[in-house]
């Protein structure tokens, strides 16, 4: 293991409350990726650590006693959280070469697929009637009432959107609910919001950031870059279909005088009132209406973000350089050396200048994957995929 990975702790303790030290993995593993995604946050964790048969044995169920599962995994960079989630997965590995276990760990957003939500049960709202409510107001409600595991101190925004008579009362899982149902609506300003589960397990439901570069990287730092547009997912007219009834669809003249006319379909709640789903359709189209960026790239060079402090003078705004692990979903990142050469303000601009979607880092060869949100076009398949997070390993 290189020096650039020495100062990644890796601890698993009994309970979330960390009063209990199970183990200290650090250094000792042979296999340690981790992942973020939007929605999500925390996404997943692969972890393969050599040991005697002894020490392995207590990771399984076995006689009555628990294992591991379920145990709180953390990846620290002094007292700064990288990742934690629970152990989900765990198999006892032991051929020529290896003997130890091989864990998988999921993010706490895992846990919203732990106990269902039904607006109709005792203490929920019924979202259909009075009202104002909003998607935030939604979520908080879901995650207080029915994910235990995550934390009661929310950062959760409140929409200004109202979305009363929206149905929710089918019992679902919250993470279904906010993939399928709340995800797909914008505000009325236009914002798309995502959810994750960050560090403390805390949760958070944020507009998607359009006005700020957090990361910096140049072509050199990048391998097996591929900037591709695609055209296949791009639609121009947007029909809402709330529940089964068919709204007012619209067409974007920019997109359709250079491009043929394409049409989508954009399934939204039942209940949702008519200013709601005009906001949802319109917001789609925007995303949708052009080609492009949809390649994931691999970082093995250096990044760098914008010092921030008390700084003054010529050092102030400097940029400084990161451990690669720092960057997640949510980030804006820019390459820095792809055309256009020069923008006066951060801006979205489907080529260099990105909102990251999903990241992947591996602790071994010290490389970063990077997954941009774009196209939006895309984004149905990927939340979909997402959202069945406890599969997708």
């Amino acid at each position: 293991m290189t020096t650039a990975h020495q100062s990644l702790r890796v601890l698993l303790w009994t309970s979330t409350a960390k009063t209990t030290l199970v183990a200290d993995l650090t250094g000792r593993f042979t296999a340690l990726e981790f992942s973020t995604a939007l929605h999500g946050g925390f996404k997943d964790c692969h972890l393969a650590v050599p040991m005697p048969m002894q020490d392995a044995w207590l990771w399984l169920n076995r006689e009555n006693l628990p294992g591991h599962h379920f145990h709180h995994l953390g990846i620290l960079e002094a007292t700064r959280t990288v990742w934690e989630g629970r152990v989900m997965d765990v198999t006892l590995v032991s051929n020529a070469g290896f003997l130890g276990i091989d864990a998988v760990a999921m993010g706490y957003w895992s846990s919203m697929r732990d106990q269902y939500y039904d607006a109709d049960d005792a203490g929920n709202t019924n979202w259909q009637t009075a009202g104002p409510h909003n998607a935030g107001k939604i979520i908080r409600e879901m995650v207080t009432n029915e994910c235990p595991d995550i934390n009661g101190t929310l950062d959760i925004d409140l929409n200004s959107r109202d979305i009363v008579g929206i149905n929710l009362t089918d019992r679902n899982y919250p993470q279904d609910i906010i993939v399928d149902k709340l995800a797909p609506l914008s505000d009325s300003d236009g914002k798309l919001y995502f959810f994750g589960v960050w560090e403390d397990r805390k949760p958070s439901w944020k507009a998607r950031a359009a006005d700020r570069v957090d990361w910096y990287v140049w072509l050199r730092d990048i391998r097996q870059a591929r900037y591709v547009q695609q055209a296949v997912h791009l639609r121009n007219r947007i029909l809402p279909v709330v529940g089964t009834a068919e709204g007012t669809g619209t067409t974007d003249a920019e997109s359709t005088a250079d491009y043929p006319l394409r049409e989508l379909k954009l399934s939204l709640p039942a209940g949702l009132p008519t200013a709601a789903a005009n906001d949802a359709r319109d917001a789609a189209l925007k995303e949708r209406k052009f080609p492009a960026q949809d390649q994931a790239f691999i970082i093995d060079g250096r990044v760098y973000s914008t010092e921030v402090g008390p700084q003054t003078g010529p050092s102030a705004g400097a940029l400084v350089e990161r451990s690669k692990w720092w960057i997640r979903a949510g980030d804006v990142l820019r390459i820095q050396d792809l055309v256009p050469a020069s923008v006066s303000t951060p801006k979205l601009d489907d080529l260099r200048t990105f909102f990251i979607l999903e990241t992947r880092y591996d602790a071994i060869t010290d490389v970063l994957t990077v997954q941009p949100d774009r196209p939006p076009s895309r984004l149905g398949a990927l939340l979909a995929r997402i959202s069945l997070l406890e599969k997708n390993k």
